[in-house]
């Protein structure tokens, strides 16, 4: 037996009783999915059952309206991270490429808000959505998250673009173009893959 195979077999024997601990809620999740109703409660507990029930999930995704509940959640996400990214974009670039009064104080503002518990705001958010208008509203949730959101997306894109050489663009000045010119023709494409991972995180959020 190869030294590397033996070794592989040791740490999968090693990791396989955490890898147990780890399926085994999605086990749980899955054998009580697909009982029938009338085996949930009972007491002890079985892996088996009667019956296996496909059609619970059809069930499920009827008389709770899941679909709708599913598109809501989308909807909102999709567009907090859309809005968090359009206003993050200028931000993080003032940050990597400009200096100004004020600018350490600004990050470190930055960086506070990401330590504050959002449950500390809900009472004035909850009033200022009032004042608005805009409670039982998707613009509500899809504007908090969206708030909530940007620090972390100005921090995670400033750090990207920092590692874009600067000669990049002055290359373009000197070639006659703009500044928004080069922001939005040389430099943004080449900070598509920061954004794309933003995005990402920023969703899940």
């Amino acid at each position: 037996m190869p030294n590397k195979f033996r070794k592989s077999l040791i740490y999968w024997l090693i990791l396989s009783p955490l890898a147990l601990v780890i399926l085994f809620p999605f086990a749980v999740m899955f054998v009580t999915a697909v009982r029938p109703r009338d085996e949930l409660f009972v007491y002890p507990a079985t892996w088996g059952f009667s019956e296996f029930r496909w059609e619970n999930f059809t069930e499920m995704w009827v008389k709770t309206n899941f679909g709708g509940a599913l598109f809501n959640s989308l909807y909102v996400s999709v567009t907090a991270t859309v809005i968090a990214l359009l206003l993050s974009i200028p931000a993080a670039y003032a940050l990597s490429r400009y200096r100004f009064v004020g600018k350490s104080a600004y990050r470190t503002f930055l960086l506070m808000t990401q330590m504050m518990s959002p449950i500390v705001l809900v009472l004035g958010l909850f009033r200022l959505m009032m004042k608005f208008g805009l409670v039982n509203n998707h613009m509500s949730l899809i504007l908090t998250y969206a708030a909530f959101n940007m620090a972390f997306t100005v921090w995670m894109l400033q750090s990207y673009f920092n590692s874009i050489p600067r000669e990049l663009e002055e290359a373009a000045w000197m070639d006659g173009a703009s500044h928004f010119t080069s922001l939005i023709r040389v430099f943004l494409p080449l900070a598509v893959p920061a954004m794309v991972v933003t995005a990402i995180f920023t969703f899940i959020n």
